[in-house]
């Protein structure tokens, strides 16, 4: 595939203002349409050309244009090339980020501002658990800002690995270690794995760090398989309460979904 570089025009719509990441899948891009009905906006744009890359972005693709909420990245519309076998999706473009780089360029957050990122997502789970959806990778770098005024609306993104509630299939173990619900390392997974990912986005958040950390990958995975997570003191008693709850090991144990989720925290003052 051609390297496509800044004032490029793709697809003879799009032209490129910039590279605005890499992940997996490619490259990530900042585009201003040249035309039509959106003549002037900005755009993020992302192309997939491995086989890989592109199953994954066609699942996100299918299920993600079928998604209107606002803490859910809005994908505007996408195209495959059958005869040079290249998908484009073009998405919102959000203009704070990630929570991951935004944490780490503050090293952690306070509660409040944790909580306020964790009502946004909690919002967007609501909506994908109320229509049986499972998102399955709930971590800091698939959770983008976009400034809303003086203030920073967060949405979930990154739908690749999003499951259907009941799905039998067997499950191989995807996501990223140290937001992985224990029982995803036995090939389960439920909605409330979900709540267990957000708790370790919370942990996050707070401490700048995952609940496992270890010397390397193996030992945070045994301890992310473990589930054990030391609450830190420093934290107030009602965030020590609603940690303990949503980084219960056991699935059984947990809001089964966000909805439950969104109910503890609006009855203890937290939404």
């Amino acid at each position: 595939m051609e390297e496509f570089k800044k004032g490029d025009v793709i697809l003879g719509y799009y032209q490129i203002l910039d590279i605005i990441g890499e992940g997996n899948f490619g490259k990530v891009y900042k585009v201003k349409a040249l035309k039509g009905k959106y003549k002037g906006k900005i755009f993020a744009l992302k192309v997939a050309t491995n086989p890989y890359a592109i199953q994954y972005l066609w699942k996100e693709a299918q299920t993600l244009i079928l998604f209107h909420h606002p803490n859910i990245i809005s994908l505007q519309s996408y195209l495959y090339k059958k005869d040079k076998k290249e998908l484009y999706l073009i998405y919102e473009y959000m203009d704070f980020g990630t929570l991951k780089d935004y944490v780490e360029s503050k090293g952690k957050l306070s509660e409040e501002e944790s909580l306020r990122v964790l009502r946004h997502i909690v919002n967007a789970l609501e909506y994908l658990h109320s229509r049986g959806y499972i998102h399955s990778d709930i971590k800091p770098e698939n959770i983008f800002g976009k400034r809303i005024l003086n203030t920073v609306l967060w949405k979930l993104g990154d739908f690749g690995l999003i499951k259907i509630r009941g799905d039998a299939s067997v499950l191989d173990i995807k996501g990223t270690i140290g937001f992985i619900a224990p029982e995803i390392f036995r090939g389960e997974i439920h909605r409330s794995s979900d709540i267990f990912s957000l708790g370790c986005l919370t942990y996050y958040m707070l401490t700048g760090n995952t609940p496992f950390e270890g010397e390397n990958l193996r030992e945070r995975k045994r301890k992310n398989k473990e589930g054990k997570v030391e609450i830190p003191e420093n934290l107030s008693d009602r965030m020590k309460k609603l940690l303990r709850k949503i980084l219960q090991p056991d699935y059984t144990k947990r809001f089964r979904t966000a909805k439950e989720l969104k109910e503890y925290m609006i009855s203890e003052g937290l939404m």
